[in-house]
């Protein structure tokens, strides 16, 4: 044989947009984990948000019997909405580029289309 056999185009593509796919389907799984991270941990820092608004009150107008305690507690709390505004703000670093890469993934499948409809 003078020429190796190769693939149809057809084939080609069709493997290709499989792999695509399959990469898509597994970001799009990440994406929705991350997404349901984002929302609990949204509202775990609201609750915590109105907790220390609770006692931040209570300190101001006297109410509580132990304020070293109270505010301890409360630098505490601080320190942990920091940490969770720090964590947000990386969840939405991590969904932005995964939805880059997911539009790229997409761009390519109907690069590959477009490609498979021009014949050989």
């Amino acid at each position: 044989m003078l020429f190796p056999r190769f693939r149809s185009k057809e084939r080609d593509v069709r493997s290709d947009v499989e792999r695509l796919t399959s990469i898509q389907n597994s970001i799009s799984k990440v994406i929705g984990e991350i997404e349901h991270e984002l929302v609990g941990l949204t509202a775990r820092i609201e609750d915590a948000r109105s907790r220390a608004a609770f006692l931040y009150g209570d300190m101001i107008e006297g109410e509580t019997d132990d304020s070293a305690r109270d505010a301890a507690i409360l630098a505490d709390a601080e320190r942990i909405l920091v940490r969770g505004d720090r964590r947000i703000e990386e969840i939405h670093h991590n969904l932005a580029f995964l939805n880059d890469v997911r539009q790229r993934m997409l761009t390519e499948a109907d690069r590959l289309q477009a490609y498979a409809a021009e014949g050989e």
